[in-house]
């Protein structure tokens, strides 16, 4: 009995601590500050951080959500996750911020970083209280592409398992007291896209093909010798 028990000690320990049998959890998208005060008038910057939690990424789309009554977005500032944001769109009339992040040949992204910064500002006329910004996510649907996704590199599957939203009060002091800089924007009205998968990373199919090549090429040759033999 002792023997048995030590058996099956062994094998959680080894669950718990092999690298190669650890179980993802899934990904996570979260906004820097979650909470603050931010005055009229004001500016201030968001951080969005992607987590892939342990999952090989081939590209991740974001979109933030928030209300136009109080605040605009003005601009995107890329990340380090990803070497590639083809798809980042602030759309001004929706209250939508886009943000697409992909990796690039045999590459991937794997671990915890920023994904990018926006930068908003609270209108003048922004009636005070509490407000959202929140990342657009269905967790019931992982087969939706027109929300926020974080997609596996190989199998391109949906990883995002939950997202941190931003909650906000609106307040009237002067900029720097609660939240907020100096004032000032420039507004980016553009037409939001759909969400695109990430195409496959070439690497497998670039090598699969060649492979095809080079045997068809062997096969031509040496039947080619072989009849000249029988000449």
């Amino acid at each position: 009995m002792k023997k048995i028990f030590l058996t099956f000690f062994s094998i959680v320990s080894l669950l718990f601590t092999s690298p190669a049998l650890v179980f993802a959890a899934g990904s996570t998208l979260s906004i820097a500050p979650a909470t603050g005060t931010f005055n009229k008038g004001c500016d201030f910057s968001l951080t969005v951080s992607l987590d892939t939690g342990g999952y090989e990424t081939a590209g991740t789309d974001l979109i933030l959500i928030y209300d136009t009554s109080r605040f605009i977005a003005n601009k995107i500032s890329n990340g380090s996750v990803y070497p590639d944001y083809p798809g980042n769109i602030i759309d001004t009339q929706a209250g939508s911020v886009s943000i697409s992040g992909i990796a690039s040949g045999t590459s991937s992204y794997k671990g915890a970083g920023t994904l990018a910064t926006v930068d908003f500002s609270v209108l003048e006329t922004a009636p005070p209280g509490a407000s959202q910004i929140k990342i657009d996510f269905d967790g019931a649907d992982k087969s939706k592409t027109t929300d926020s996704n974080v997609v596996e590199v190989g199998t391109m599957a949906e990883t995002l398992n939950q997202v941190v939203n931003g909650n906000y009060v609106i307040g009237t002091g002067a900029c720097g007291q609660g939240g907020g800089n100096a004032t000032g924007s420039a507004t980016i009205t553009r037409t939001p896209t759909s969400y695109i998968p990430p195409t496959p990373l070439p690497g497998t199919a670039d090598f699969n093909s060649t492979l095809i090549l080079v045997i068809l090429g062997f096969t031509l040759t040496s039947l080619g010798v072989f009849s000249l033999a029988r000449r």
